[in-house]
């Protein structure tokens, strides 16, 4: 009498949030959450100085910073951040794409009231990316579960070195140059997320 062994193997255009994913969609979505942390950073350690390059009244050189938070907020409670990947990977690389377009209007924001137009969007997306990430990092199923965890504190961690360095960085390219090096970081989250999380919708 033989024993059946049964090989589990995943259906094309099944439902990819029952198998385990790979340590390489797991760590780009860390990456990608990373720049949406730093992204908040960079916004909260540098609004004082988009206020000052446009001259922006005392009462109002905070409102950058309160659009993003909005922003953020409203998208992160919004959104999923754990369950099935509900397409992942087409949600994830829009949000990074609109990330580095807000990223962009803001580094290139002819006004005050533009940029903080440009925060609100910039932290919408930031928020998306941060929920979106957060469930592909859980679905790795890394080590005994709590992986994803040490995943997202080590995106933060990052972000916050990343917010350290945009201060040391800030004399040399100034608060627009800041912004422009988070859309060259944004970027590369977006080209690789869409590479390497799976696609299924």
């Amino acid at each position: 009498m033989t024993a059946s062994t049964e090989i589990h193997r995943p259906a094309r255009g099944g439902d990819s949030s029952r198998r385990p994913l790979r340590w390489a969609p797991a760590l780009w979505a860390t990456y990608a959450q990373a720049v949406a942390f730093a992204s908040a950073a960079v916004t909260a350690l540098l609004v004082n100085d988009i206020a000052a390059g446009f001259g922006a009244a005392t009462g109002t050189r905070l409102w950058p910073l309160g659009a993003f938070a909005i922003g953020l907020v409203v998208t992160v409670n919004g959104s999923r951040r754990a369950g099935a990947l509900a397409r992942a990977r087409y949600t994830g690389s829009i949000a990074l794409g609109a990330l580095v377009l807000g990223a962009a209007a803001l580094a290139f924001a002819p006004s005050f009231w533009f940029a903080v137009g440009a925060a609100g969007v910039f932290g919408a997306a930031a928020g998306l990316v941060i929920a979106t990430a957060g469930r592909v990092m859980a679905a790795a199923q890394i080590g005994d579960g709590t992986g994803s965890a040490a995943l997202s504190a080590a995106a933060l961690l990052a972000a916050i070195t990343a917010g350290v360095g945009a201060l040391f960085a800030l004399p040399v390219y100034g608060w627009r140059g800041v912004f422009g090096l988070v859309v060259v970081a944004g970027v590369l989250a977006v080209w690789k997320f869409a590479e390497h999380v799976p696609d299924d919708a």
